[in-house]
């Protein structure tokens, strides 16, 4: 049994998934995995391959406590990843995304209890698919400055939608990071851009969900154990992410991300026809 194994240990955690059939070393190397993941993605990518870390400790933890463990280190890498880009930031759409994100993170937390988050993910992750499958589709045909220029006259419209989505869906099921980048990478910014404004984003939304943790009394000594103990990751992640931005061109970064969204997306629509 799970519970002999870390019976000993002052390593066990005391909500440990009892479906995993794993060792206390288990634990911290697949949180830690989670955690660099996530620091590499928010640092050098924008922020959605970050996504693929809730779920990686969602096999060994359940959802709230993912959710309390990740929310203070997403925080500081958030942090790291601005004082990285402070100066790449594009303040206009910032303000729009912050504002309607903050909208729906409010309506996540009035409708976590009704909503089916399966069916969430699944939308989330069909889009993500559809969007990254058609941009290598569309590779070969050369994006009109007209285009980008319209979407950047819609990006109050845009953001009203996409930004909502990605409140409310971080708050419910820890995807927000999808429907930002569905809203950004149209707008063909220069990857510093994208990464700096994405760090300003993200850390502006995950500030926003404290009282409402707090109020649903999901933190608790074990979590914040637990995420204390991981911070030393952090910068191990930052360092990779930064280098990586920094020795890849545009082109590269926008192949990266639009193949990641597509992965992602299929990797949540697959877990939930799987699941069915």
């Amino acid at each position: 049994m799970i519970e002999d194994i870390f019976s000993h240990s002052w390593l066990a955690p005391p909500f440990l998934n009892p479906s995993l059939d794993a060792s206390a070393l288990s634990f911290w190397l697949i949180c830690a995995a989670a955690v660099l993941l996530m620091a590499i993605a928010k640092s050098g990518f924008g922020g959605a391959i970050a996504s693929l870390s809730a779920p990686l400790m969602l096999t060994i933890l359940p959802a709230r406590e993912t959710l309390a463990i990740l929310l203070p280190l997403y925080m500081l890498t958030d942090i790291w990843a601005i004082l990285i880009w402070r100066g790449y930031c594009y303040w206009r759409v910032l303000f729009w995304m912050v504002l309607f994100a903050t909208i729906g993170q409010v309506l996540g937390y009035l409708l976590i209890s009704v909503i089916n988050d399966d069916m969430l993910k699944a939308m989330i992750g069909a889009i993500a698919i559809l969007i990254g499958c058609r941009y290598f589709i569309r590779l070969n045909i050369k994006t009109k400055v007209d285009q980008t220029r319209q979407m950047r006259k819609k990006i109050p419209q845009r953001a009203a939608f996409w930004c909502s989505l990605s409140g409310f869906s971080s708050f419910i099921s820890l995807t927000g990071g999808i429907p930002v980048q569905i809203f950004l990478l149209p707008l063909r910014m220069h990857r510093y851009l994208v990464v700096g404004t994405s760090a300003w984003f993200f850390f502006s939304i995950n500030i926003a969900k404290i009282p409402f943790y707090l109020h649903l009394g999901m933190f608790s000594s074990s979590t914040l154990f637990i995420s204390l103990s991981l911070i030393p990751v952090i910068p191990v992640g930052v360092v990779i992410g930064k280098w990586l931005n920094r020795n890849m061109t545009d082109t590269v970064f926008y192949h990266l991300v639009h193949a990641g969204l597509a992965v992602l997306g299929l990797r949540l629509v697959w877990g939930i026809i799987s699941a069915a």
